[in-house]
């Protein structure tokens, strides 16, 4: 009897420590139909398209882990692994495939947290404010007119990615609807033309009844490393803003960028986009209308070179299921000289589907 009340209290704590501690398993399936034609200055446009093979076109595809460990006192542990999924097609050129560089199972999140009433701190590849700030815009990213305010066409012209990696980061608790974020990146590589990286992120969030903003800071350094590039530095800030009222959503995105390489030229951008998109039960239809303007020179005292950018977007999404959903999307961004002369136009609409598990 007593070897059975043993055991019977070791199962109870076993069960106990199981209950503290859970593993999710998530993914997303993106595919669809897509169109897109490029005209690049005076020639020819060059058109692309796939059927039943435009991966991630809205959202992109991925498989994920994630779980947490309660470790007492309002601790926790959490970790999260993603990976993107090339759908459509597998990796290498014996496949046949004409798209070999689109690398299947690419890690897409890993990172391990710390959260409690003090907040969270996060170790590792996450996606931050700048991702959260960009998702205000309801425009699907992929198709033209998509991504607008950090659309990139030229060299040089890099802007803060919205995925941190070899970073850590702290996530303050949300005060009065305001949540605070710092995080950090600090990389050494040694290989030839490599770079030494290290910069910062610092974050102000705010989400209150209708209203939700967000404001995101970078400051990014890469100097040369065993015979790499010239030095780099990268200033880019971006702000979402977005009202919600019952017939209508409205969106703003403002993001401006500063990348001056040395002996090399520099890079300034900004450019804005306001979107509106209209629930109306499953239907969800959007449209969204940016400006924004360039100015780039080749070299350090060279003269620069100034563009202007539009770029518009009309889309719907339908609600099939709370897992599953259509969309369309058919959009185009140009970027064109003070005169007017084209320098590269982008036209084409994507259709997909879209599931979650």
């Amino acid at each position: 009897m007593k070897k059975t009340l043993i055991a019977l209290a070791a199962l109870a704590a076993a069960g106990a420590t199981l209950a503290q501690s859970s593993v999710t398993i998530y993914g997303r399936m993106d595919l669809g139909m897509s169109q897109q034609t490029t005209t690049t200055g005076t020639a020819a446009g060059v058109d692309a398209f796939s059927l039943a093979g435009a991966e991630g076109e809205r959202t992109g595809s991925r498989l994920g882990f994630r779980g947490t460990e309660d470790l007492g006192g309002g601790l926790r542990a959490n970790f999260v692994y993603e990976i993107g999924i090339n759908a459509d097609r597998g990796t290498g050129a014996g496949h046949g495939d004409v798209q070999a560089a689109r690398e299947n199972a690419n890690t897409r999140l890993a990172n391990l947290s710390l959260s409690g009433g003090f907040g969270t701190v996060v170790v590792g590849t996450f996606m931050n404010a700048f991702d959260t700030a960009r998702g205000f815009s309801p425009a699907t990213a992929n198709v033209p007119g998509g991504d607008f305010t950090q659309w990139q066409l030229t060299a040089g012209s890099e802007r803060f990615d919205s995925r941190s990696q070899n970073a850590i980061a702290y996530v303050s608790p949300t005060f009065n609807g305001f949540t605070f974020a710092a995080g950090t990146v600090r990389e050494d590589n040694t290989v030839s033309a490599g770079n030494d990286v290290s910069g910062y992120i610092l974050s102000l969030g705010f989400s209150q009844g209708p209203f939700a903003a967000q404001f995101a800071f970078g400051d990014l350094s890469a100097s040369p490393s065993a015979g790499g590039a010239d030095t780099v530095d990268l200033r880019n800030w971006a702000l979402g803003l977005r009202y919600t009222l019952p017939q209508v959503v409205v969106s703003f995105v403002y993001e401006d960028t500063r990348n001056s390489r040395l002996a090399a030229g520099d890079f300034d951008a900004n450019a804005w986009e306001i979107g509106a998109r209209f629930p109306m039960g499953a239907f969800a239809p959007y449209v969204t209308f940016g400006q924004g303007e360039i100015s780039s020179r080749t070299a350090l005292l060279g003269a620069p070179t100034s563009n202007d950018t539009s770029a518009w977007q009309i889309g719907t999404t339908y609600n099939l299921s709370a897992r599953t959903w259509i969309y369309a999307a058919v959009g185009e961004a140009q970027r064109e000289q003070t005169n007017g002369i084209n320098v590269r136009k982008e036209a084409g609409y994507a259709i997909g589907l879209v599931h979650t598990f």
